[in-house]
């Protein structure tokens, strides 16, 4: 990976879901490259002292803009202003040559996966993780002549869009790096001002905000599959989207790490979806039996510190 400097890790949240990011930052401090990569963070909703504790990390703090008007902008919850910036986060932000996104319901236990975004970021291309894995319940189920994606693209673009380009797999924008002078900011930008000025419904709904919450992640995909940006598409554990597949935990490293062979260690947890957070897991360990915990970094950091006789107790149990 090149000078840390150079690279600036970003974030958002309001205050209810600081939490989350509280424990974003600390898997980041408490990782040897992590800790020296700058942060930046975009604040939805922060309060004085929550703002504080970021700076005593180190962080810089800005609060977006609209980027331009749109229909039904004002029924839009205020943390889509935060989504809405990224494809201008280079000017929120500057002074960085590659900026490293990382959804405030993520977490790093592995940090060398840094370093393949990075590295993929400075050779001019988006660093981007597909939802698709051996690991995820997703792949075994039937596939759908309409699914979400093909719903996202042509709610977005049209229905030929939703024909032409979403049957390719979701590509997560949950995290992504991205060098300052790549064309896919100004594409983003672009790709996310025709989504919005489209027209829509009168009045709000949940399904109404469910697309509006995707429409960025869909615009950035169709900068890699419509417009031809450079991508590189790393593996899952680079971005391990919980909602789609249980994780496994390794006993003997304490770490979470893929359900199947080679059982590698996870380099980013991804908690996002309804329940995600709170939910609590029955994971299957590498050597057998069973753990049950949260999947968030302080559940995983007190899983690993006082998990032998659980362990042992579970595997027995379930050997029996």
């Amino acid at each position: 990976m090149q000078d840390s400097r150079s690279i600036t890790i970003v974030s958002a949240a309001d205050s209810r879901y600081f939490y989350l990011l509280q424990e974003l930052v600390r898997s980041l401090k408490a990782r040897p490259r992590a800790a020296q990569i700058p942060l930046s963070i975009l604040d939805i909703g922060l309060t004085a002292e929550e703002r504080r504790w970021l700076e005593g990390q180190g962080a810089v703090i800005v609060v977006p803009e609209w980027e331009f008007e749109f229909p039904g902008r004002d029924h839009i919850p205020i943390y889509f202003k935060a989504l809405a910036a990224r494809p201008s986060l280079p000017r929120y932000f500057p002074g960085y040559q590659v900026y490293l996104w990382l959804d405030g319901d993520t977490w790093v236990q592995d940090d060398s996966v840094l370093s393949i975004y990075c590295d993929a970021a400075y050779r001019g291309k988006l660093a981007i993780v597909p939802e698709i894995d051996r690991g995820y319940w997703t792949i075994h189920k039937r596939p759908r002549l309409w699914g979400q994606n093909q719903k996202c693209f042509a709610w977005a673009f049209g229905w030929r869009a939703g024909y032409e380009y979403g049957r390719h797999p979701i590509l997560n924008a949950g995290i992504f790096a991205l060098h300052r002078d790549a064309p896919h900011w100004q594409l983003w930008g672009a790709a996310l001002r025709r989504v919005l000025t489209r027209r829509r419904w009168a009045r709000p709904s949940k399904l109404w905000n469910f697309y509006y919450s995707l429409g960025e992640q869909t615009a950035l995909n169709y900068v890699v599959f419509a417009d031809g940006a450079p991508v590189a598409f790393l593996p899952a554990y680079c971005n391990w989207f919980c909602g789609k597949g249980a994780p496994a935990y390794d006993t003997e490293h304490r770490m979470l790490v893929e359900p199947e062979p080679p059982h590698r260690a996870l380099g980013i947890i991804h908690l996002a979806g309804e329940g995600m957070k709170d939910r609590r897991w029955r994971l299957c360990t590498v050597q057998g039996g069973e753990v049950e915990t949260l999947l968030t970094y302080e559940a995983i950091a007190a899983l690993a510190g006082g998990l032998a006789s659980s362990t042992q107790e579970r595997g027995i149990a379930a050997r029996a």
